[in-house]
């Protein structure tokens, strides 16, 4: 094991110790706050510390500091858009980098107060609003705003008519995918995070673009499969599917046998399955650090099963740190549908289809 896995695993294995005395000393600090966010807010502050300091771990597995950082100024941002106070968050941070200084090794204090106090010093400067995930640029980009304006408005129907009107101007179901869908989709998330939209909105934004989706790829031309099988799949504990329904349906629109698992799907049923179906390449979804342990014991349980499947990383996280899935052992990584694709293809020595040169 290198030094900075040994690091993180330390830091993991005394995760249930770190995260009780921070909250211990947090309120102990701060004995305004039980009156300030009630008994329901010391165990939601639980459950925040949980992830903080998961997250840490993992940023120090990956001997990668901007995973902490990017994390911390997403919460940011989550607290500024709702009006909470960001002086707890720093509290915590300050106390989780007091609490890890007296219950871990040094070379492990170090490692993790370095990427803590770098995320204290950065604080100021992360952006209380993200930019949108819409391509300004993009040639597509008027019809997915006008994509995501409906389903803002709850319009399903208009929402459809949109999608139909890219089809009547020669899009296909690659192209919907790629430039109207996943960017919307992305966008919707984005929205949820700076406090402009629900998660009953987000909910029905995913439900609607899912619906869609069927009616899309259920007028696709039937390609003729060659054999070589691809499973998408989320880890345990993932619920963002979408992405890989996505990839899954463009791999059989592609000539793959195909199979989705979706959601939080437990290593051992995947493992299974890859057995089972003697599958070619396993694609893995992964939308944020606190499932990349997931990512790395199904990788490991895949690698012990005696089969040869390949598996290829993608999702939000993946997409921000394009180099984290050689970290994690993985044989590829994949943005998007089409570049799925391709890097599922040359893994396997498949030959390349037009979309993919």
């Amino acid at each position: 094991m290198k030094k900075a896995e040994q690091y993180g695993a330390e830091l993991a294995e005394r995760h249930g110790s770190l995260v009780e005395k921070t909250v211990a000393e947090l309120y102990r600090r701060h004995p305004e706050m039980k009156a300030r966010y009630g008994a329901a807010g010391r165990e939601r502050c639980r459950e925040d510390i949980a992830y903080h300091c998961l997250v840490l771990s993992e940023s120090m597995n990956a001997a990668d500091a901007n995973i902490f950082l990017r994390y911390v100024a997403w919460g940011k941002s989550v607290l500024v858009n709702r009006n909470v106070r960001t002086d707890d968050l720093i509290d915590c941070l300050l106390i989780m980098k007091e609490v890890i200084a007296e219950t871990v090794s040094e070379a492990t204090e170090q490692l993790a107060e370095e990427q803590i106090q770098l995320a204290l010093d950065s604080f100021e400067s992360f952006a209380d609003m993200p930019p949108s995930c819409i391509d300004p640029s993009s040639s597509l980009s008027n019809l997915a705003n006008s994509y995501l304006e409906a389903l803002l408005s709850s319009d399903r129907e208009q929402a459809r008519k949109v999608i139909q009107s890219g089809g009547r101007n020669g899009l296909g179901m690659v192209d919907i995918y790629r430039y109207v869908f996943q960017p919307v989709q992305r966008e919707v998330g984005r929205l949820w995070q700076v406090n402009q939209i629900s998660v009953a909105q987000e909910h029905y934004c995913t439900a609607a673009t899912e619906m869609l989706m069927g009616e899309v790829s259920a007028g696709k031309l039937e390609a003729k499969h060659d054999g070589h099988f691809f499973v998408g799949a989320c880890v345990a504990g993932e619920q963002h599917a979408i992405g890989i329904r996505m990839v899954t349906e463009v791999m059989e629109a592609q000539g793959w046998r195909t199979y989705l698992t979706g959601a939080n799907t437990p290593t051992a049923s995947l493992v299974e399955m890859v057995k089972r179906l003697n599958v070619d390449v396993l694609g893995v979804s992964c939308a944020t650090a606190m499932h990349l342990p997931a990512v790395r014991q199904l990788i490991g349980a895949v690698r012990d099963c005696g089969q040869r499947t390949r598996v290829v990383l993608g999702g939000k996280m993946f997409n921000e740190f394009p180099d984290l899935w050689k970290k994690m052992g993985a044989d590829g990584f994949a943005e998007d549908a089409v570049s799925a694709v391709r890097v599922a293809g040359k893994l396997v020595g498949r030959a390349l289809s037009r979309m993919e040169r």
